[in-house]
């Protein structure tokens, strides 16, 4: 055993680039691309468009990459045809990063991680895909995957602890030496370790020798003592469980709840597990018990997945099919085929259950016959049963249908809400287009707001358009199940979308909510840079209110008809605040009740403005002073020669 000597940790880190370039230059990028995203979102913005394919591109690379080139080491692959897969690798990749958007709905975020699961089965099997011809188990092909296994839970374990104590020591430089770091370095740490530190220890421990797996091995005795004392119990447990509550619905002659497929599923991957951890002692004659539980298991599951299949298919036959519904209905036929494989050949052949998941994985992440595109058509077609069997439609649009059944059941109020759901949430409003006149796309108006803004006029658009009320979270669940409101006589008045100002008349406005944080930096003064607090397009013109580079004032500015934005009054907060710290004092880590509002006004021509702040914290971080204000206040806009309010 080498001694961990800087030069030796240095050498084997070397070696591990040598060996995976590809793969530590995707780790590389992830951690990079976690750091950006972690930077540019703090203040609550929408990251750049490029993160998160970046993001996703490089998690995506990293197993992808590595499991090609474990396979062109185990085959012995010639330059060129190593140069040909890494070709097509980044060409998948370079159209990932294409097509993937801005900010990942529900579809890419279960697309990017059924593809991961993909790829890291991919990972596990690729070295051993040729052994799939033979009959019996390898045994260099456990051997393999338990040290990959060991790897990925020290490496994470090492991780851990040097985030923990990294945090600490960003924490005592805090309270010992008055430095106080940008919170995201806690963020930047974690990342760091998981993306880069984590797959460079990982990749250092992938054996490089698959030959010599193959030789006996003693099996390690803690492994068996767990799985035989811990998981093998809590298996029977789980299972005694469900086989109670399937002799309860055999009983009472009921249907099974939606729930239990998850419980089956969490069942079925416990006992898979625990039959992957005693594997090898499958033969050894002193272990008559594993032999016993790889013959009784997949018999006791079969039964359960009868139960899955009944639950999932009530679900689908009143609801349709979604994407959650899709996955657990392929699990399910996927486990029914494996507890049938595995019952015959007596827990022999495991390299299958890797390489055919991932096969479902890949097969069921695009595509027409995808779970995306199925569960897309599906809920069409529950859509237009529903419209047809109400009489919603008028010339085969949905516009106004509240108008004309203005007594939608209860129940059919909330199916539709359901579905309307369905497409806003997955940005899918396309798809309805062809049932509404009215434009189901995006206004150009909001393409540059916060991806908050659009996905606020998603949801409410058909609603906009159909005339049925929206329904809340609780209210559609009770519509679904139509069960009775919590009040005979209950009717919810709200304003969807808050103004920042209200008319008050003759020309006076209430601004509100006008809070922001100062934070000058060296070149704050340059000309033409502030923040817009408010934007006002009222009568007497348009009008805007902005904060002015060094944070020291506000602006009241007005644009003409044709024409730059002109200053026409300027609000100072800087002596305001510099008179309340005069006053009471600056104190450390206080905080101090005023007796009442503190004003300011400022007038210019016809313009008053009069600002009332109601919270204002002073702060000095890294000899930066840092104000933060709450304000709201009345600006009155006189007309052109003459005198209002009087």
């Amino acid at each position: 055993m080498h001694s961990l000597s800087p030069g030796h940790l240095l050498a084997e880190a070397r070696r591990v680039a040598r060996r995976f370039p590809l793969p530590l230059l995707c780790a590389g990028l992830l951690a990079w691309a976690g750091c950006q995203a972690i930077r540019l979102t703090t203040g609550g913005d929408d990251p750049p468009g490029w993160v998160f394919p970046l993001l996703s591109a490089s998690a995506l690379g990293l197993p992808l990459s590595l499991a090609l080139t474990l396979a062109a080491e185990r085959y012995r692959w010639p330059r060129a045809g190593r140069g040909l897969a890494l070709a097509g690798a980044l060409g998948l990749l370079a159209g990932w990063y294409a097509l993937a958007p801005a900010l990942p709905g529900l579809v890419w975020g279960l697309r990017l991680a059924v593809l991961l699961l993909g790829l890291h089965l991919a990972v596990a099997a690729a070295p051993y895909l040729a052994e799939l011809r033979r009959g019996a188990d390898t045994p260099g092909f456990w051997r393999y995957n338990e040290a990959l296994l060991v790897r990925l839970l020290t490496g994470g374990l090492y991780a851990g602890v040097l985030w923990v104590g990294g945090a600490l020591a960003l924490v005592a430089a805090r309270e010992l030496f008055g430095w106080y770091p940008d919170s995201n370095w806690f963020g930047y740490l974690f990342v760091g370790l998981a993306a880069l530190f984590n797959t460079w220890f990982f990749l250092a421990g992938v054996p490089a020798d698959l030959a010599a797996l193959e030789q006996e091995a003693p099996y390690p005795k803690g492994l068996k003592v767990f799985t035989q004392f811990v998981l093998l119990p809590l298996v029977a447990l789980y299972a005694g469980i469900l086989y109670a509550y399937l002799g309860r619905i055999l009983v009472r002659w009921e249907l099974p709840q939606g729930g239990v497929a998850g419980l089956v599923l969490a069942l079925a991957a416990a006992g898979i597990f625990a039959q992957l951890l005693i594997h090898p002692l499958r033969d050894h004659p002193a272990q008559a018990w594993v032999r016993a539980f790889a013959r009784w298991f997949y018999r006791a599951l079969v039964p359960l997945l009868g139960l899955l299949a009944v639950a999932i298919g009530v679900r689908i036959a009143d609801y349709g099919i979604t994407e959650e519904r899709y996955f657990v209905g392929l699990l399910a036929a996927w486990l029914l085929g494996v507890a049938g494989y595995f019952g015959r050949r007596r827990g022999r052949g495991i390299l299958w259950l890797p390489v055919s998941l991932a096969g479902l994985a890949f097969a069921s992440a695009a595509g027409p016959w995808g779970a995306f595109a199925v569960a897309e058509r599906s809920q069409l077609s529950q859509l237009r049963a529903l419209t047809t069997r109400y009489h919603l439609l008028q010339h085969g649009h949905l516009d106004g249908a509240s108008a004309r059944v203005p007594n939608l059941p209860r129940r059919a109020h909330g199916r539709l809400a359901s579905l309307f759901g369905f497409f806003s949430t997955r940005e899918a409003l396309a798809a309805l287009q062809p049932q509404f006149a009215g434009s189901l796309a995006l206004p150009d108006s909001l393409r540059r707001q916060s991806h908050w803004a659009q996905q606020q006029w998603r949801r409410y658009r058909p609603f906009d358009l159909s005339g049925f009320g929206y329904l809340e979270t609780y209210e559609l669940q009770a519509a679904l199940h139509d069960a009775p409101d919590q009040a005979d006589d209950y009717t919810n008045f709200y304003v969807r979308d808050t103004p920042r100002y209200y008319a008050l008349g003759q020309g006076r406005y209430w601004l509100k909510n006008l809070g922001y944080a100062t934070s000058p930096a060296a070149d704050s003064t340059a000309p033409g840079r502030g923040e817009v607090l408010l934007a006002l397009p009222v009568p007497e013109g348009t009008f805007r209110l902005l904060l002015t580079p060094a944070g020291d004032s506000l602006l009241l500015q007005q644009r003409p008809a044709a024409g730059a934005w002109r200053s026409q009054l300027r609000m100072g907060l800087r002596p305001t605040t510099d008179s309340l710290l005069r006053r009471y004092g600056r104190r450390r880590a206080s905080t101090i009740d005023l007796p009442a509002p503190v004003v300011v006004r400022a007038r210019a021509g016809r313009l008053q403005l009069h600002l009332f702040i109601t919270s204002l914290i002073s702060s000095r971080l890294s000899q930066e002073a840092r104000y933060s204000y709450a304000l709201e206040g009345e600006l009155l806009i006189q007309p052109q020669g003459g005198l209002a309010g009087k």
